[in-house]
C-alpha cells in the first residue's frame, strides 16, 4: 500500500548508568507514538438502501465515522438518522435539498442549513456541529455566516471518488494511494455507485487496520479544531455522477433577509 506515512517518532532512549558488576548498562524508555487516525465520511445520506448497510459494517468492526446528512433525507427517513446517533457516530449538516450553495443567495443557504439543523435535531434530539457545504462549495463571504450559525466547516482532504467509480477496486487503490494519517476522507452512501462504496469499505477498513491505523468521527480534538479546507475546482468535475439521485429544486424560499446576522438558538 503506498501512502504518505511521514517522519514517526518510534521511541527515545534514556541512557541510564546502573552499576551492574561494575558495568554501566543503556537502559531504553520507549515512548510510543500517537495513533494514526484516519477520519471517514460519508455524504448525501441517509439512504434506505446503503446506509443501513454501511452501518452494519462499521458497526462488526466496532468503527465510528461522520455522516453528512441531507435534509429531505431525514425527513424521509427519521429511523437512521437516530441509529446514527445511536451507533456513536458523528453527524454533519449537508444542506437540505443539496443544492449548490456557491449558485444561491445568501439568505437561500442559510435557511437550508437551518431547516437541516431542525430536522436533524427532531429525529435524535442533537444539533449537527459542523456543516459541509454540497459539492465542497462555499463562497469565503459565507463562511463567517457559517460560522455564526454555530457550525464549524469540515471539508475533506481526500476524495474516494466513489461518485463516479466503476468497481469497488477503484475506490480501494484511490484511497489507499492517498490517504496518510489525519486525512478526511470523503464517501458517499446516497447514490447509486454507493453500491461500490460499501463493496470497498471492508477491505479498506482491514487493510488500514493492518497497517496500524485506528478510524475516529469528527470532531477532532481540540488541538485540531479548525475548518478542513480543500482547494476548489469546478463544481461540475465534482459532482455525483446521479447528482438527480440526491439533488432536490424545492429547497427553502428566500424572503428572509439579514438572517446572517441573527445567531442561531
Amino acid at each position: 500500500m503506498s501512502r504518505f506515512l511521514g517522519s514517526t517518532l518510534v521511541g527515545l532512549v534514556t541512557l541510564a548508568a546502573v552499576t551492574l558488576s561494575g558495568t554501566p548498562t543503556a537502559r531504553a524508555t520507549p515512548v510510543h507514538s500517537p495513533p494514526k487516525v484516519v477520519y471517514l465520511t460519508f455524504d448525501d445520506g441517509p439512504s434506505q438502501r446503503y446506509t443501513p448497510k454501511l452501518l452494519d459494517i462499521l458497526h462488526s468492526q466496532h468503527i465510528h465515522a461522520t455522516f453528512f446528512v441531507v435534509g429531505y433525507r431525514c425527513e424521509e427517513f427519521p429511523a437512521l438518522v437516530r441509529r446514527i446517533q445511536q451507533e456513536g457516530h458523528e453527524i454533519g449538516n449537508h444542506g437540505f435539498a443539496h443544492f449548490n450553495p456557491k449558485k444561491r443567495a445568501l439568505e437561500e443557504v442559510v435557511l437550508d442549513i437551518r431547516k437541516t439543523d431542525t430536522i436533524v435535531e427532531r429525529a435524535c434530539g442533537t444539533k449537527p456541529l459542523y456543516y459541509r457545504p454540497p459539492y465542497g462549495a462555499i463562497d469565503p463571504s459565507e463562511i463567517e455566516c457559517v460560522h455564526r450559525l454555530g457550525h464549524r466547516i469540515a471539508l475533506w482532504t481526500v476524495d474516494s471518488m466513489d461518485w463516479k467509480a466503476k468497481s469497488a477496486n477503484a475506490i480501494v487503490h484511490q484511497v489507499e494511494e492517498h490517504v496518510h494519517p489525519g486525512s478526511i476522507v470523503l464517501f458517499h452512501d446516497g447514490i447509486s455507485s454507493s453500491r461500490y462504496t460499501i463493496e470497498a469499505m471492508p477491505k479498506i477498513i482491514r487493510d488500514f487496520k493492518r497497517d496500524g491505523y485506528v478510524f475516529e468521527p469528527l470532531p477532532l480534538s481540540d488541538s485540531h479544531r479548525i475548518d478542513a479546507f480543500m482547494s476548489k475546482t469546478n463544481h461540475q468535475t465534482i459532482s455525483p455522477r446521479d447528482g438527480d439521485d440526491v439533488e432536490r429544486h424545492d429547497g427553502p424560499s428566500s424572503s428572509i433577509s439579514r438572517v446572517c446576522r441573527e445567531r442561531s438558538d
